[in-house]
């Protein structure tokens, strides 16, 4: 899934490749699960738990039917691995996924290597640095938090209700208007093809991750600004370094 440097047709992709200005960005944007953390493990035995409760006896679906739904809102998940459930089981599948993750976030999430050290990078450069996920705003907080993340983040955005998902542009419009950042001088970081629409949608730039729980060649079919392999290569796509 992963390789070195920046993925493409060559050894690596960059502005030039897809008509991109090239100029450091003054905002960057990051997803949170398999983005800046493995959170593989606790979230799929949350997905497991909170189907068991509305589903008892169901066989569970197996890990990578999972991790392919990561950052997706959990009605859709619950939707996808459960099939037609009712808008009551639906509810009680999110309330049970939310109290059990709760307890178990940080059984085994560990922030990816590189990740501290790039966040350092950019905030030494000056880039204002926002998170915008998924989770709800009170689980991305504590999420963040237990990772030992929180500090480098001007602003963090997850779900409340009345609030829209990715792939709409509203979550990154949001924490623009936050960083009192323009959508053209701003690029955001995640793993899965919400990123790139919501970044599309929002007229910013999209950096996708191969690291996290999507795979390169279905992530490239979505045409990222930059496809990257480690966490180490979005520096230089964020401050334009290295890009000669």
């Amino acid at each position: 899934m992963t390789g070195t440097g920046f993925e493409g047709s060559s050894d690596r992709t960059d502005a030039r490749d897809t008509g991109t200005a090239i100029h450091p960005y003054a905002a960057a944007l990051f997803d949170l699960d398999g983005t800046l953390i493995d959170s593989g493990k606790d979230i799929v035995a949350a997905v497991r738990h909170a189907l068991g409760r509305i589903l008892p006896g169901r066989e569970q679906p197996a890990d990578e039917d999972i991790l392919v739904l990561i950052g997706q809102p959990l009605e859709s998940v619950v939707r996808a691995l459960a099939g037609d459930v009712d808008d009551e089981k639906v509810r009680r599948f999110a309330e049970d996924y939310r109290a059990y993750y709760a307890e178990h976030f940080n059984d085994n999430t560990r922030v990816y290597p590189g990740v501290r050290e790039l966040l350092e990078m950019l905030r030494g450069s000056g880039v204002k640095l926002a998170l915008v996920t998924t989770k709800h705003q009170t689980q991305a907080e504590f999420t963040l938090a237990g990772s030992g993340l929180a500090g480098y983040f001007d602003y963090v955005h997850g779900w409340l209700e009345g609030r829209k998902h990715k792939p709409d542009p509203e979550p990154i419009l949001i924490a623009l208007r936050d960083l009192s950042v323009q959508p053209a001088d701003a690029i955001m970081v995640g793993d899965s093809e919400l990123d790139i629409q919501s970044a599309k949608a929002a007229g910013v730039c999209s950096c996708a991750v191969t690291y996290g729980f999507r795979p390169a060649w279905f992530l490239a079919s979505f045409h990222p600004d930059f496809l990257v392999a480690h966490p180490a290569d979005i520096g230089p796509a964020v401050t334009a370094q290295d890009r000669d």
